[in-house]
């Protein structure tokens, strides 16, 4: 009895030492700015690192944060990044001791498409907040989607077996920054294939080209035959890495 009564009194001391510490957390998209409310924002989640137990969860919201800042002028060491619109979510734990934290990031939530998880490792103090610009973790990417022809989508085969069937999609990064030609993301650059299939077996490849619309590009796939046909855009960034992969399917009928 005497023995519980002490645990008793020093799991309370312990509760009333546990100080109040924030902890800011951004994601940025890889060559972009900050992942906010435009795109769903990302879900944070913070894990005590040794039990695996989740201390706080959340959505970053805000907005993407200022272009001129993040993607024009030079950056100097210890400048901030962020402003006080900056996309963001606040975690706040009651710590008595130090503990290392797993952050993890996953977004856009809007675009689950396009998902991507990234996740780091971090001591927090108790009363030591780390805030203004805190903790920026990297999503790379793109958010890609195929927007034509739209998901089992029937189109009918012409009397002479000629037929033309647009494919369009739209290419932003992460963040939903806009892409098209000579712009701040340059999609001159950018990889943009079109896979195609025909009843399960490979038929042909075709690249995507701009559509003159901001964001979107387009092809022209021939088709002579009816059956289900499965396409595949992909995008790439040889200069940064980025990539996306989309997908949508439709049938050709006689």
């Amino acid at each position: 009895m005497r023995s519980l009564i002490l645990w008793t009194l020093l799991l309370f001391a312990t509760e009333a030492l546990a100080v109040e510490t924030r902890l800011v957390v951004r994601a940025r998209a890889r060559d972009g700015k900050f992942v906010g409310t435009s795109m769903g924002g990302v879900q944070v989640v913070l894990r005590d690192a040794r039990t695996g137990q989740v201390l706080t969860q959340g959505v970053t919201a805000g907005s993407t944060g200022n272009t001129q800042t993040l993607m024009k002028q030079p950056q100097v060491r210890g400048a901030p990044l962020a402003d006080e619109a900056s996309a963001k979510y606040t975690a706040t734990v009651d710590l008595s001791e130090p503990k290392l934290v797993t952050v993890e990031v996953s977004g856009p939530l809007a675009q689950r498409q396009a998902l991507a998880t990234s996740t780091t490792q971090l001591w927090l103090l108790p009363g030591k907040h780390v805030e203004g610009d805190g903790l920026i973790l990297e999503l790379p990417g793109f958010v890609l989607d195929v927007v034509t022809p739209s998901a089992q989508e029937f189109l009918k085969l012409p009397a002479d077996k000629k037929l033309t069937v647009p494919l369009r999609a739209n290419l932003v990064l992460m963040c939903g920054c806009s892409t098209e030609p000579k712009g701040i993301w340059d999609s001159t650059r950018y990889e943009l294939l079109a896979s195609v299939k025909h009843n399960g077996k490979s038929l042909s490849q075709l690249p995507l080209k701009f559509a003159g619309k901001t964001s979107t590009y387009e092809a022209a796939l021939s088709v002579q035959q009816p059956g289900i046909y499965e396409v595949t855009v992909t995008a790439f960034d040889p200069a940064t890495g980025n990539s996306g992969v989309d997908s949508t399917t439709f049938v050709v009928e006689q």
